[in-house]
């Protein structure tokens, strides 16, 4: 049902869901913030290289008291979603601070606090599931940050009839995924600026916290392996994943490279265009795995324990989220820097731009150490 134009803009914010539910209970009006501890005290398992000691960044983790993240779904009656950034609105017509795309701006500086007049408002009849996220566009936070958040949904019984995600960050393979755990097409509503959807049950679930989990991992295995009936093909495959194709962090000595591995019995894959099907069969049936840090090996989720992961790095870039993907899963992760200049130690510039050329025979050292003849 579609209402006339409401008028902007609103009557203030919370900081947070917390700060709203907490409000809102001494109000006596229905609200609700679930937290679900499903993160387990971890140790972070070093990858093995060549350098002695290990690179700081996983020495800095291996000396941290570390938890996987838990789940969080905020139960708002009455709320609304709201514009291209996914703005909350509070049934007493507040934003939440701490959710939007444009989180990092000021509440009462964010887009839709401009506007003279919202959407028309779309009134819902069922419940109402908010999924944004800044990165969605990216493989990784696709499937780690996102689509974990359906389990937290299944988990309260709750089972919305639509699903609002960034519209400003789509890729075809959000809608396969959705599709694959049971979300027809149909039920997606990509964020725009016409957005502004009120439910009688608006729920936000989130992953919280900074390390993933091992209960994301076997909801993934779950529900997009197991459950769609994916097996493993036959023999062992040793697959490279190549970024030749990407816009960005490419390995500049790919040739070279490829040629070692070739000859320890790689063979070269682009993810780009493959149906998410696919790819998860590859890296079920793999053996060995082998790539520049990048999205693509996100899909180590769904190799099997012992499968051995060789990621190569820039100096500029040197990232535990793979690494820690396979201590979670029993993987044996092995990781080789390239040359060039190096910043200083615990100095993190984090350049996810930063293009990768690797010392060939360091990679033979480093294949003979993994046991991959």
């Amino acid at each position: 049902m579609i209402e006339r134009e409401k008028l902007a803009p609103f009557s203030g914010y919370y900081r947070s869901f917390d700060e709203w539910a907490d409000k809102s209970a001494s109000a006596g009006t229905p609200s609700y913030l679930e937290t679900m501890n499903l993160g387990r005290p971890i140790a972070f398992r070093t990858p093995i290289g060549l350098e002695r000691p290990p690179h700081w960044a996983f020495r800095k983790l291996s000396s941290s008291r570390i938890r996987e993240r838990h789940g969080t779904v905020a139960i708002i009656p009455g709320g609304k979603v709201c514009g291209i950034e996914c703005d909350i609105v509070t049934p007493d017509n507040k934003l939440i601070g701490d959710y939007s795309l444009e989180w990092k701006v000021h509440p009462t500086k964010r887009t839709v606090w401009k506007l003279d007049r919202l959407p028309p408002l779309y009134r819902s009849e069922s419940p109402v599931a908010v999924l944004a996220l800044k990165d969605s566009n990216i493989y990784y936070h696709w499937m780690m940050d996102v689509l974990p958040t359906l389990h937290l949904l299944k988990r309260l019984g709750i089972k919305p009839h639509l699903f609002v995600i960034n519209g400003k960050a789509a890729a075809p393979y959000q809608i396969e995924t959705m599709e694959m755990l049971g979300v027809s097409r149909k039920r997606i509503v990509q964020s725009h600026p016409g957005l502004h959807i009120e439910s009688p049950l608006l729920v936000v679930p989130r992953c919280v916290g900074k390390f993933r989990s091992r209960w994301s991992i076997d909801f993934l295995r779950r529900e997009l392996m197991t459950a769609c009936g994916i097996v493993p093909a036959a023999g062992k495959d040793r697959i490279y994943i190549s970024r030749e194709k990407a816009p960005k962090r490419k390995l500049l000595n790919e040739d070279d490279v490829m040629r070692v591995l070739a000859r320890r019995g790689f063979r070269k894959v682009h993810l780009e265009g493959m149906p998410v099907s696919d790819q998860i069969r590859l890296f079920a049936s793999a053996e060995a795995v082998a790539g520049p840090h990048g999205a693509g090996l996100t899909n180590t989720v769904f190799c099997n324990p012992g499968t051995r992961v060789i990621e190569m790095f820039s100096p500029r870039l040197v990232h535990t989220c793979y690494p820690m993907i396979s201590g979670l899963l029993g993987l044996q992760h092995y990781y080789l820097v390239g040359t060039g200049p190096r910043p200083p130690e615990f100095c993190d510039v984090h350049d996810r731009h930063a293009d990768i050329r690797v010392d060939v025979r360091q990679l033979v050292r480093l294949l003979d150490l993994a046991g991959i003849r």
